[in-house]
């Protein structure tokens, strides 16, 4: 059970986190007034009040992440048997899916250096290794 003072420190932010969210340029000192506590005290509660905010602006974050990835999932079975039939607006599709799962990763941020004369090489490559194991008519 919560002893006196954590109730009445409870109390005290609640009521700095009403008056921070009705005047958002109210100063410490006007707000340590308007609490009857020191600026420090002010200070200290504003620091506790905000990393709350941003803890709940996180988990909110991360939880509509999550719904956000589940449904690419759902979108990726819907359209997979199409893809693997080789349907070219279902492939299309695909690479929407997978473009937008890697701005939900944060994947789209991140530079790649991509060698295209490589990456084209070992494409052909593979290509001409499944031609040439075609058995001929």
């Amino acid at each position: 059970m919560p002893n006196a003072h954590k109730i009445r420190m409870e109390q005290r932010r609640m009521k700095a986190a009403e008056l921070l969210l009705a005047e958002p340029s109210i100063t410490y000192r006007e707000l340590a007034k308007r609490l009857g506590v020191s600026i420090g005290t002010a200070v200290k509660d504003v620091k506790a009040i905000r990393a709350e905010w941003a803890e709940r602006r996180l988990s909110a974050y991360e939880s509509r992440l999550l719904d956000d990835f589940i449904r690419t999932d759902e979108a990726l079975a819907a359209i997979w048997s199409a893809v693997k039939a080789g349907k070219g607006w279902a492939v299309d599709r695909l690479c929407t899916v997978l473009q937008t799962r890697m701005k939900l990763l944060g994947l789209d941020m991140v530079r790649h250096e991509i060698d295209v004369g490589e990456l084209l090489a070992r494409y052909l490559a593979r290509i001409g290794n499944e031609h040439d194991s075609t058995p001929a008519s």
